[in-house]
């Protein structure tokens, strides 16, 4: 019904006229307080020393991110990352190359190059793509169609002492009657940089990225786009893994098209995202007794299909989408680095993972409230197509190994689950507004919880997905206020989540499903519970002077264990001051978190994935920007103090010989300057 009904409004689009021409608008102020959504934009994707987007998105209350160099940094929000984020950039999907997350998502998104970056916290849509459990990070480039005709250019440079070494971008916008263009580049060299103790923490690498995009508005045909990207990072060096990074490159291609009509619009988009990555343990470091080498190849390609649409009461927005993921990465090992001829194992055997959703999404006011509710079903299918190859004579195949520890060699996999939302805000007073949230979603297995099959000499190396993992299903409540005074504003959000098969990595110990009881790394669904409180309040304390503070707590529970869970960030905050004079903005943010005593550290009773109990911090970073016309002006001083620390969350090591997590301490104090110039028509 559902399909008929989005057909039949498709054909009534097509018949409206010719799209209408819409006044730009341009709202100056702030806006009323959000719990739930927050957008970087500007100068806030333009900080000097950030080595990728997941360390600017800290910025934001809610979200933290594991470190385990200087780049490829992990987001986690509200306790949740990897699979359970939808991480969208420019509508389409980008899944890393690197069974140890080396590339995340984020880590491809050069911040200076992007217009907008929204943080959803929860569930607030299911229009994002499936999953999305924990939120959504959405990066949008966008062509100058609101600009007048004309060119906008803007070029910016900056260095450091403690890590940056240089940078350099630059952006070209050209407006004309019918068509647009847009060109994005930059280059950046990170060296290692010290922490607090003055100790060299292997983080360096080289960044340049390079992305074009184009437009045409067709008339009554609509308006078609045209993007396309080359993002490269060299030689990474990673303080928290046995090996580094030599290459890692994504290739990307997307094509859109939107057409508005008398009572909506209609837009569809398709899109391709091929990424290679080595990795390997000798050419960045010295070399060990047995090199080893692993490239890989993750292509993710997409489509999806769109109608937003008024009709009575309601405002609707139906589609459908898909999203196919092909994924290998062969383990290559010998005695010197001239010598890689042994695969020594297959860890991802071809493992290709599809999606395909439709859902529908309406909104509509009640006396003075709004009312929210979305209905999604996604099918999806998995396989491992070399899951039978072994490695060698003397190997065996993953599908061997998932006999071994789960009883089944099958790498096939298919289900279909359904998700709902139902929102309700309600403003109180006029300054007041309320908001409560519930949700059913679900995620699927990502190739390296499903199909990873790495090998070890010793059981406790080993690292064994498993194909039988089941849809992770988390039931959220959602409930918050927000205020808006003259002169302040204040947000709270609460939320709780219970999760169902939710897909833990863990150490066999023969629980149920799990057949042997020698340590390795698996994965098994449990049930968990997740829940957390965020507070953010602003106050304008004079014209020029205002000041900031938040909190965020979030406590995950192993329910089947009774254990807590691993990698949940304990309770952290900010307090910034920011003072506008003719000199310049000035800001001081003293940011830190308390110590995380619940832990999950243990390889003999839990999964031993958290490194420790972790102590608390507190840091002062200070900043200076003013502009001389067209020029602009930028100096951060991070970590004033230079103080020794680091952030609780860590990442797992891939390194066979050791595999215990470690955790990377951050950057010491580092002084950044920045420069910008802009240009306009």
């Amino acid at each position: 019904m559902f399909c008929f009904a989005l057909a039949a409004a498709l054909a009534s689009a097509g018949a409206d006229a010719a799209p209408a021409t819409l006044p730009q608008v341009e709202v100056i102020g702030r806006p009323p307080a959000n719990a739930g959504t927050e957008s970087l934009r500007d100068q806030a994707l333009r900080a000097p020393a950030a080595g990728d987007l997941a360390e600017l998105l800290r910025a934001v209350n809610g979200v933290s991110a594991g470190r385990m160099g200087g780049h490829g940094l992990e987001p986690v929000i509200r306790g949740q990352s990897q699979g359970q984020l939808n991480i969208r950039s420019d509508g389409g999907v980008v899944m890393g190359a690197c069974p140890n997350r080396m590339d995340p998502p984020t880590s491809f998104a050069v911040p200076s190059g992007v217009d907008r970056v929204t943080v959803v916290k929860g569930v607030q849509s299911l229009t994002h793509g499936s999953g999305g459990t924990g939120g959504a990070v959405l990066v949008e480039r966008l062509l100058p169609w609101t600009s007048d005709p004309g060119t906008q250019a803007r070029v910016g440079a900056g260095a450091g002492d403690n890590g940056l070494e240089w940078r350099g971008d630059g952006q070209l916008l050209w407006r004309g009657a019918r068509s647009a263009l847009r060109l994005d580049a930059s280059a950046a060299q990170f060296g290692d940089y010290q922490d607090g103790d003055g100790a060299d923490v292997r983080s360096g690498f080289d960044r340049r990225a390079v992305h074009a995009m184009a437009g045409t508005e067709a008339g009554a045909a609509g308006v078609f786009e045209l993007g396309v990207e080359r993002a490269e990072t060299l030689d990474a060096r990673f303080a928290g893994a046995g090996m580094d990074a030599p290459l890692d490159r994504m290739t990307g291609l997307r094509l859109a098209w939107r057409r508005e009509f008398a009572t909506g619009e209609i837009s569809a988009r398709a899109w391709r995202n091929e990424v290679e990555h080595v990795m390997d343990n000798f050419s960045l470091r010295p070399q060990p007794a047995m090199a080893m080498r692993v490239p890989a190849q993750s292509d993710t390609q997409g489509a999806d299909l769109r109608l937003e649409l008024a009709s009575g009461a309601w405002d609707w927005e139906l589609g459908l989408d898909i999203v196919a993921n092909r994924r290998q990465a062969t383990r290559y090992a010998g005695p010197n680095p001239g010598q890689l001829t042994m695969i020594n194992a297959f860890l991802w055997p071809d493992a290709r993972l599809d999606q395909a959703g439709v859902f529908g999404e309406g909104t509509r006011s009640l006396g003075t409230g709004r009312l929210t509710v979305g209905l999604r079903v996604d099918r999806f299918e998995a396989e491992a197509r070399r899951a039978g190859l072994a490695p060698g004579a003397m190997g065996m195949s993953p599908a061997a190994f998932y006999a071994m520890y789960y009883g089944s060699s099958n790498s096939d996999w298919q289900d279909t689950g359904v998700s709902g939302l139902l929102r309700w805000e309600q403003p109180l007073s006029a300054s007041v507004t309320a908001f409560a949230g519930l949700s059913r979603t679900l995620r699927a297995a990502d190739a390296t919880e499903r199909y990873l099959a790495a090998p070890a000499a010793m059981p406790s190396g080993r690292w064994i997905g498993n194909p039988g993992l089941a849809l992770e299903k988390h039931a959220q409540l959602d409930l918050g206020l927000a205020w808006q005074g003259d002169a302040a504003s204040a947000s709270l959000a609460v939320f709780a989540d219970r999760v169902h098969d939710y897909i833990q990595r863990d150490r066999a110990r023969g629980q149920d499903g799990v057949l042997r009881a020698d340590g390795a790394s698996i994965y098994r669904n449990i049930d968990a519970s997740l829940a957390g409180i965020e507070v953010e309040a602003r106050w304008q304390l004079a014209p020029s002077l205002s000041l900031q503070a938040e909190a965020a707590w979030v406590r995950g529970q192993d329910r089947s264990d009774d254990r807590p869970l691993a990698q949940m960030p304990p309770l952290n905050g900010a307090l910034a001051l920011a003072w506008d004079t003719r000199g310049g903005e000035w800001t001081a943010s003293l940011r830190g978190a308390a110590r995380q005593d619940r832990v999950d550290d243990s390889v003999l009773t839990g999964s031993g994935l958290d490194a420790r109990r972790t102590p608390g911090f507190g840091v002062l970073d200070l900043g200076w920007s003013r502009r001389f016309g067209a020029h602009r002006l930028r100096l951060e001083v991070q970590n004033a103090f230079d103080r020794t620390y680091a952030e609780h969350l860590n990442r797992a090591n891939l390194d066979p010989f050791n595999p215990d997590p470690v955790q990377v301490n951050e950057p010491g104090r580092g002084v950044f300057l920045a420069w910008e110039w802009t240009a306009g028509s």
